[in-house]
């Protein structure tokens, strides 16, 4: 794999550490820094500004607009304008000055420089030593999200000089961020001292945000804007004494649009809690969170500490960007740490990010998946525009409606489809929720069904079913016939559709009705599974990609520059389609999904055919490859690979964490431990395990929650530890049944 890391953080088991300022990596610290709590987002960016390339964002979950113009098209199907995530309200925005000399880092001199994320609390410090005139002024900034209150954001900055000087720092509330760095799509609202309400222009969306600074001295002068406020402060720093100011901040975004009138109250009463809770009370509460949180689903791992660090960044990051705060919220593919992606959720929400959840915590599972029939009534009307029926999810999206422009992606990829089908069979294998499944499941898996079968068709001697004109997970091969994996999986959609419809618990009269569905329905779909062709030769235990694929030519990916990369800046977009370049796992995925249904010989043989031609342009990717490693025994690439994947965005692998984390492969990186070192499977009923060991580690731990038990792995070089202290649990080791309650030693 030609891609190389580009390492300058300090390694630490529970912090990301930065020693000396390195403003060539400014943007990307700034991602890598975000802090979030489901409701919002910020990245990491200076207070004071810097004279750098930088993204100042702040983003909230669920608050989009539409861009300004339609994408010009006259077809029917493609996407005429899309929506997205917005950047909205900085509320951390300072202007410093010391004796008549602004802070900008990038043109003052400073010395001691250290900033700190500490992962078991969310504080974000930074500190340093600032020269001015001929004496050094420590300066120091905090800042927190709370995990608890998630309106509420905390700020500090202290300053101690010398001998005596002059201070001037100003609080901004400032709604003038541009979004892109393009424009801002905000409107005016209502604007008064330490408070600032805006308005979406076509969403009709709201934000409200409010501050209470405790300064030293009384503020001396007010600005208000159209779309900015700011408070004026002047103080003498006196010799070798800190003087301090702190912001506490409630930030209420309304969907709904709600007037200022009515967001007003609470967001003036969360102040007055946050500041009887104060700074102390803040951070104790996010420490209590994340200590719960660490307790069931920690992953501990003994003989390197760069990997232990990278995956505690991993769980750190999913829990804030979603811990099933909100009911129906979903997983932008950067989080709410950068606009890349435009904050849309792909299909990644339900095959990668979703099994953290389904292990630790089954009501945030379930608000992922009611995203998704929530968004029902979309999904309908998108397959109706692809002259289709049923329900076609979207394959990037924030409000369910299709987001994605660029009709190649948008109107051939079916996998966010499927992936939702495979995401209700997950949740029902491990919870068998009836509930869930009469009151929304059933209904989606009736829609679902119908999509892909009126999207597939016979061939013209109707002798097989397919899909023609798709793009599969691989998205470096346009408009082809039987993607491997397309197939496959609708398939295996459609069929479980069908046995939960005929399931009397599910597939009721009325349901049956609602969705238009019968008998003659039923069959016909029955024939389209059983003739659905799946490109598979027994001699070589080869699945071709999609048809025609074993005939492409040859590239050799090891050969590309570093320098290349991402391809997609730095080769023209039709280059990229031209030969067996595979840009992420694409037949290797469903070996995944339904690894069980497969022989290891076959998983073997893929996996050696498929893994020399994937450039892992992807951040879906090295994970997969690192798990089915693991599985045939190739030990060392499922190390290097899972070094890879769970510090793509903290050492910088694709050259792009500047634009924002790789939410995906945060959350593969748990995966890559539990699915691929402990060898968990849950594509069947009974949970089974097979663990490895990897070289360069002497011992890991593993926590999960399994049907509502929480269970403990730990794996060693001879044995294996299972621990169940609530009830007994039945796995499957070395395809034997054993029951687990209380401790049970295994030998490897």
């Amino acid at each position: 794999m030609p891609k190389v890391a580009e390492r300058y953080l300090e390694i630490d088991p529970y912090r990301i550490i930065e020693k000396g300022f390195h403003p060539e990596k400014n943007a990307v610290s700034e991602s890598i820094f975000s802090l979030g709590n489901e409701y919002s987002g910020i990245r990491g960016f200076f207070e004071e500004g810097i004279s750098l390339p930088s993204l100042i964002g702040t983003y909230y979950n669920g608050i989009l607009e539409y861009a300004l113009e339609d994408t010009p098209s006259a077809y029917k199907g493609i996407v005429k304008r899309t929506h997205f995530t917005i950047n909205s309200t900085n509320y951390l925005k300072l202007r410093i000055e010391v004796d008549g000399q602004t802070l900008d880092l990038a043109n003052v001199e400073i010395q001691d420089y250290e900033r700190v994320l500490d992962m078991r609390n969310g504080l974000l410090t930074r500190r340093f030593r600032w020269k001015v005139g001929g004496q050094w002024i420590d300066v120091s900034f905090a800042r927190l999200l709370s995990m608890t209150r998630p309106h509420l954001a905390y700020q500090r900055v202290s300053f101690k000089a010398e001998k005596d000087a002059s201070l001037r720092i100003s609080f901004h509330l400032d709604g003038t961020i541009l979004h892109w760095g393009k424009h801002n799509y905000w409107e005016k609202g209502v604007a008064k001292e330490n408070e600032l309400y805006l308005r979406t222009p076509t969403t009709g969306q709201s934000l409200l945000t409010v501050e209470d600074i405790v300064a030293p001295v009384s503020c001396h002068a007010h600005r208000i804007e159209d779309k900015e406020v700011a408070s004026f402060y002047e103080v003498r720093l006196p010799e070798q004494e800190e003087v301090c100011f702190e912001r506490f901040v409630s930030a209420i975004a309304s969907k709904s649009g709600a007037s200022y009138e009515d967001l007003s109250p609470e967001a003036q009463s969360d102040l007055i809690q946050a500041k009887e809770l104060g700074f102390a009370g803040l951070l104790k509460e996010n420490e209590d969170f994340f200590s719960a949180h660490y307790a069931k689903s920690d992953i501990i791992i003994d003989g390197d500490a760069s990997d232990q660090q990278g995956i505690r960044f991993c769980i750190f990051q999913m829990l804030s960007a979603f811990h099933g705060l909100e009911f129906g919220n979903n997983i932008g593919a950067k989080g709410l740490t950068g606009e890349a992606y435009s904050g849309h959720a792909f299909w990644d929400s339900e095959t990668y990010c979703l099994p953290y959840y389904l292990f630790n915590d089954q009501e945030a599972a379930k608000s992922l998946l009611m995203f998704r029939y929530f968004t029902l009534p979309e999904a309908r009307q998108r397959a109706f525009d692809l002259d289709c029926v049923g329900a076609c999810y979207p394959i990037a999206t924030r409000n369910g409606k299709e987001a994605c422009t660029l009709w190649q992606h948008a109107s051939t990829q079916l996998q966010p489809t499927s992936a939702v089908a495979y995401a209700i069979f997950h949740y029902m294998n491990l919870y068998d929720d009836e509930v869930f499944m009469k009151d929304y499941g059933a209904e989606m898996l009736g829609e679902i069904a119908k999509f892909l079968f009126s999207r597939g068709q016979w061939n013209a001697a109707h002798t097989h079913f397919g899909y023609y004109g798709v793009m599969g997970p691989d998205e470096f091969q346009l408009m082809v016939a039987h993607n491997a994996y397309t197939n496959f999986m609708g398939k295996k959609s459609m069929e479980y559709a069908l046995s939960v419809l005929e399931d009397p618990r599910y597939g009721s009269p009325a349901l049956l009705q609602k969705l238009g569905i019968d008998e003659a329905w039923k069959a016909k779909v029955r024939e389209a599974c059983d003739a659905m062709l799946i490109l598979f030769d027994p001699k070589t235990n080869l699945f071709e990609q999609h048809k025609g694929y074993f005939d492409l030519p040859h590239i050799d990916i090891d050969q590309i520059p570093v320098e290349d990369f991402p391809l997609y800046s730095h080769w023209s977009y039709d280059r990229i389609y031209r030969n067996d370049m595979i840009k992420q796992p694409d037949v290797l995925m469903f070996l995944f999904l339904y690894n069980q249904d497969f022989p290891a010989e076959v998983i073997k043989a893929n996996y050696e055919f498929y893994e020399p031609r994937c450039i892992h342009e992807s951040s879906l990717s090295p994970s997969i490859h690192s798990i089915l490693a693991a599985q045939i025994g190739k030990n060392k690439e499922a190390a290097d690979f899972f070094g890879f994947a769970t510090r793509l965005d903290l050492d910088d692998y694709n050259r792009n964490t500047c634009e924002g984390l790789h939410m995906t492969s945060i959350a593969a990186a748990w995966m890559n431990i539990v699915y691929g070192f402990l060898g968990l499977r849950s594509d069947r009923p009974v949970l089974k395990i097979a663990p490895t060991l990897p070289a360069r580690w002497s011992h890991y731990g593993v926590k999960l929650t399994y049907r509502g038990l929480p269970l403990r792995f730990d794996v060693y070089e001879d044995h294996v530890d299972i621990e169940s202290l609530e009830g007994t649990v039945a796995l499957s080791y070395r395809d034997e049944i054993v029951y687990v309650e209380g401790k049970v030693r295994l030998c490897r």
